[in-house]
Parts: structure tokens; C-alpha cells; sequence
């Protein structure tokens, strides 16, 4: 004969922890996963304390007793606490379901002999929910990285228009980069072209760095009336790029003898 043996679930109740003034009245951290054992003796009642922004006065509210016969238990006028008393000592245990507008409690009722032993009040502590978690900025470090460094770029502005200017501005001879503060207002990035035309500049956006893919003799920001201008201080290499990279490595391809 074959005999199989299953892992059972163990049921147990928690009790709230009692005050240091007296243990009968009672503090539980509320968990929607927990039962929450009340104890009571005939001829004394009991008090569940709900969350003051809780009520089981709308539509979503629900009291459910195992046995309604056994125990007397209402709501106060608020719906936010709600008392127990057991009004028979011929097998009253049973369980209770109590829904609010905001969370569900599940409680065991259950008859003991001795007062002392009984709860006066049981009232909840509520945890803080998790916060989600926010993922880490990422440092953008230099997009413009490379053995050539240009910088830093002059730049030429009224009063009125330093509010939009960039705090840092280099290039590696492809790469064009800006740094501007987190919360300044953002212009619009042209390139002046050898004939003094502008063209809006290619680039893309890390954090608060512009990078321009390209490089120039002058760059123009505006915004509205504002205007900042940008230039290399070095001189801008537009040679032709032999390795194809910007950080000067070089991959070198072996062919094997045949």
C-alpha cells in the first residue's frame, strides 16, 4: 500500500500585543492576510477600532457573522468601530468578516472563562505601502569621450540671454557636446553653416547634455529673442576620421594563412 503524505497549512490567530497599562487592550499590525483572534467572556463587550478614514457605510461595506445568534455586534454612527459581545456561553466561537471602503479584517471570536484574559479593544497600526522603486539616473559621464578633447567652448551673450546658455561646452572632433543646468529652459541648438546660414543641429539628448553629432566653427541657441552663440576655442578637426571611432581604438582583422 502506497501511502502519501501532504503538508497541511497550520491555522493560528493573531493576537494584538497588549498595552503596557493593560494587556486587555490590544494593538495588531494589520496584514489582509492574517486572522485576528478576539477574546471574549460573557457579560463584558469588546471594541474593534478601525482606521479613522474607514467605514463600512457605503457601498462596498459588509459585516458577516458565522453565527449571528451568538454575539451581538454593530457599527458606530461613523462605521469606523465596531462592538463585539457574546450573548450566549453555548458554543459562541465563530468567525467574523468586517469590509470597509479601504480593507477587509478577518476575526475569530472566541469565549474564554476569565475576564483578565478577554479584549477590551483591539485596534490596528498600518504599515506603510512599499514605494516603488525609482531606478537610478544613469550619469551620462562624457558622451563626447575620445583621445581629442576641444573645449571649453566660448560663448557670447547679452545679459538677457545668459538664462539659456550652456554652463560647459567641449567636442572630440565628431562629437559636440553641451551641458546645461537641470532646470534652465532649453533652446533651440542651430549650426552656422561657412556661408552664415543655420541649420537646425542633429543631436540628441542625455540627461542634460546636448550631444551634436557633428562639429562646427559656431553654434547659435535661441529662444524667442534670446540669443547665445558658441565657438571652439582649438581648431575644429574635420579631417577625415581613420580609425571610425571616437575613443581612438583600433580593431585590427587577420587573415589566416591558406
Amino acid at each position: 500500500m502506497l501511502l502519501m503524505t501532504f503538508g497541511l497549512p497550520a491555522f493560528a490567530e493573531s493576537m494584538g500585543t497588549g498595552s503596557a497599562l493593560d494587556r486587555r487592550v490590544q494593538t495588531a499590525i494589520y496584514s489582509p492576510d492574517e486572522v485576528y483572534r478576539i477574546q471574549a467572556t460573557v457579560g463584558r463587550g469588546a471594541l474593534v477600532q478601525l482606521q479613522s478614514n474607514e467605514t463600512i457605510n457605503q457601498d462596498t461595506g459588509l459585516m458577516v457573522s458565522g453565527d449571528p445568534k451568538a454575539w451581538s455586534i454593530g457599527p458606530n454612527k461613523a462605521g469606523n468601530m465596531v462592538s463585539l459581545k457574546p450573548i450566549t456561553d453555548k458554543e459562541p466561537d465563530t468567525n467574523l468578516t468586517i469590509n470597509t471602503n479601504r480593507r477587509t479584517y478577518l476575526i475569530e471570536l472566541k469565549l474564554v472563562e476569565r475576564t483578565q484574559d478577554s479584549t477590551y479593544l483591539l485596534r490596528f497600526t498600518y504599515p506603510e505601502p512599499p514605494k516603488k522603486s525609482v531606478a537610478a539616473r544613469r550619469d551620462p559621464g562624457n558622451p563626447c569621450d575620445g583621445p581629442v578633447q576641444n573645449g571649453p567652448y566660448q560663448k557670447r551673450s547679452s545679459s538677457e540671454s545668459r538664462s539659456i546658455a550652456p554652463y560647459e561646452g567641449w567636442d572630440n572632433g565628431m562629437l559636440t557636446c553641451f551641458r546645461f543646468t537641470g532646470n534652465g529652459p532649453r533652446p533651440v541648438l542651430y549650426q552656422v553653416l561657412p556661408d552664415g546660414t543655420e541649420t537646425v543641429a542633429d543631436a540628441h539628448n542625455e540627461q542634460n547634455v546636448v550631444v551634436v553629432h557633428g562639429v562646427s566653427r559656431l553654434f547659435r541657441f535661441r529662444l524667442n529673442g534670446l540669443v547665445v552663440e558658441a565657438r571652439p576655442t582649438a581648431q575644429v578637426n574635420t579631417g577625415y576620421n581613420f580609425n571610425g571611432t571616437t575613443t581612438g581604438e583600433i580593431r585590427e582583422l587577420k587573415h589566416a594563412e591558406q
